[in-house]
């Protein structure tokens, strides 16, 4: 079984792949989507840095082909 979590956020999305196979986890894959330094999209922008989140997550998903996600919840300071 292959999982993905996802640790939200607006300026940088972190995800993390591992399998487990029995009692054992393997790590896979971890990484970040940013929304900061991104030609042609504003800070400001929320669509478009929506959009950049939702392609970067697409991606993760057609690479590594998770059974199931978890997603971590929002915590705002």
């Amino acid at each position: 079984m292959r999982i993905l979590g996802i640790d939200p956020g607006l300026q940088t999305t972190g995800f993390g792949v591992i399998e487990r196979e029995g009692h054992q986890l393997r790590y896979v894959a971890s990484g970040t989507i940013r929304t900061t330094r991104t030609q042609g999209v504003e800070l400001g922008n929320l669509p478009a840095r929506l959009k950049i989140l939702f392609d970067g997550i697409n991606e993760v998903v057609t690479r590594y082909q998770p059974d199931m996600a978890a997603v971590e919840i929002v915590f705002v300071n």
